[in-house]
């Protein structure tokens, strides 16, 4: 009838006919059927163990408006409502970075010692309000909010807790390239499958309205996703031994460690296990140049290698360093 407008589909008339006749007269089954999870379940259930792994290093999550102040930096590109009820509220949120600054704004001014925080949400980016989930974390201040019987004394966060703190996501495929950014003086890159996402790094002074350095990064949490799973594989125990080889080299300040680390492992080497620096100082090795000490580990899981083929395995990689970086390989 025309009085019900709230009858649209062939369900909501199943449903009316079921309440008429009385549910309790249907018989039910016994049978259940097993619903496989969907995209959707899987992020969820990925975002949850994020916000369990964050939590657990001393973390605090907040939420933050989606509408920005007509005062924030980023109000004049963002996207503008037509008619907004108070000043604070007159733009949809380009970013997650702005929310957090006011976040540990409200904090320094309280008398907080210590803000560390972080937030999951969605931004909208003009010109067609696209909408991107972004993860955002804030870390400023010191360690620990309060003395600790495992400190000798309190230390304050720095941009490799930062960089940690999305380290221990485990996200598939995460690489750290130095970069630009216009509001951090340290700005570092954060790729994802050799894709940008987002960045991390230490705002300039005069950012923020607070004493000593603030550490922020902020990255599209929908592209670093693409490719994560939730599902666990085992794998044996080695039963062969592995057998390991040091390589020490002297190259020039501006070769990155992710520079070795690729000249090392690609072409990939099918004995090569695992890399490990474990040396590095820039002492009597002359200007501008730094020593670095890595450990190769190898090994065939189907048999017990030769040293003849560790020998030669590894001297394919001792001359891919000389010739593709000019090291200086020191015996």
């Amino acid at each position: 009838p025309s009085y019900r407008r709230d009858l649209q589909r062939d369900v909501d008339l199943i449903e009316e006919v079921v309440r008429a006749y009385g549910a309790e007269k249907i018989p039910g089954t016994n049978r259940s059927r097993f619903t496989p999870s969907s995209a959707a379940d899987d992020s969820h259930d990925l975002e949850s163990a994020f916000r369990e792994r964050l939590s657990a290093q001393g973390l605090w999550e907040v939420r933050t408006s989606k509408l920005i102040p007509r005062s924030a930096a980023a109000a004049s590109s963002a996207i503008q409502l037509r008619n907004p009820l108070t000043e604070d509220h007159v733009a949809l949120r380009p970013n997650l970075i702005s929310g957090l600054l006011a976040v540990l704004d409200r904090n320094v001014r309280a008398g907080a010692e210590r803000v560390a925080i972080f937030e999951i949400g969605r931004i909208f980016l003009p010109p067609r309000a696209n909408e991107h989930k972004h993860l955002g974390i804030l870390l400023w201040g010191n360690a620990t909010s309060a003395p600790h019987w495992r400190l000798q004394q309190n230390y304050r966060l720095d941009f490799f807790d930062l960089k940690g703190a999305i380290e221990s996501l485990a996200l598939p495929g995460i690489s750290f390239r130095r970069g630009d950014h216009a509001d951090l003086s340290v700005a570092t890159e954060i790729f994802s499958n050799e894709r940008a996402i987002g960045f991390l790094g230490q705002l300039r002074e005069g950012k923020v309205d607070a004493p000593g350095a603030a550490f922020v990064a902020e990255f599209d949490l929908d592209l670093a996703l693409r490719g994560a799973h939730l599902q666990k594989t085992f794998r044996e125990i080695e039963k062969f031994p592995s057998v390991t080889r040091d390589i020490a080299m002297i190259v020039p300040n501006e070769i990155s460690h992710e520079k070795i680390l690729r000249t090392i492992e690609e072409p990939r080497e099918p004995l090569l296990e695992r890399v490990d620096l474990f040396d590095l100082f820039t002492t009597n090795v002359g200007a501008a140049r730094k020593s670095l000490a890595y450990r190769l580990t190898y090994r065939d899981r189907s048999r017990t290698l030769t040293n003849e083929e560790v020998n030669a395995a590894h001297a394919k990689i001792r001359e891919r360093l000389r010739r593709n970086l000019g090291a200086e390989l020191r015996e």
